[in-house]
C-alpha cells in the first residue's frame, strides 16, 4: 500500500490506508498540503477512529512547524493553517488497528476577514443533513 504525498489542489480528501476498513500496523503516512500563495488550508475531519495511534496536524512543514493538534477520536475537528502549507501525519503502532480517518481540506483566501463563515458554510454544505420545512395553508 502507499499513503501520504504532496497535494496541491485547492480542495480534496485524505484518508488512512484502506479506509473505511482497518489500517495496517506500523503505518507512517505524511501528507503535505500546499495551496496557492495568499491562501490558507483548512482541514475538517469527517470521521476518525484510531485509539492507540494518532494523527498530527502541523502548521507548515513537518519538522519545523508548530503542532496544531494530535487527535484520534471524535468528529468534525477543524484546523486552519497560518500560511498556504499544512502537514498531516498519521502513525500506527504494531498492536491494534481501527477504521482510521477521513478528512477534507479547502483553501480560503488569507486576507478574507469572513473566513470562519466560509468554512462553516462549507462544512454545513458537505456534512450536515438538509432540513426541509413543509408549510400548509390554513383555509377555513
Amino acid at each position: 500500500y502507499s499513503c501520504g504525498g504532496s497535494l496541491s489542489f485547492s480542495s480534496g480528501t485524505i484518508q488512512s490506508p484502506f479506509y473505511p476498513r482497518n489500517y495496517p500496523n506500523n503505518a507512517n503516512c505524511v501528507w503535505e498540503i500546499q495551496v496557492k500563495s495568499n491562501f490558507l488550508v483548512t482541514l475538517v475531519f469527517t470521521d476518525i477512529q484510531c485509539l492507540s495511534d494518532y494523527v498530527e496536524i502541523y502548521d507548515g512543514p513537518l519538522h519545523s512547524s508548530p503542532l496544531l493538534g494530535k487527535i484520534c477520536s471524535g468528529y468534525y475537528h477543524s484546523y486552519t493553517s497560518s500560511s498556504n502549507l499544512l502537514t498531516v501525519r498519521f502513525h500506527s503502532n504494531s498492536r491494534f488497528t481501527y477504521r482510521g480517518f477521513q478528512a477534507n481540506y479547502y483553501s480560503t483566501p488569507a486576507d478574507d476577514t469572513d473566513q470562519n463563515n466560509i468554512i462553516e458554510m462549507l462544512v454545513r454544505r458537505d456534512f450536515w443533513p438538509t432540513i426541509q420545512i413543509r408549510t400548509t395553508a390554513n383555509t377555513r
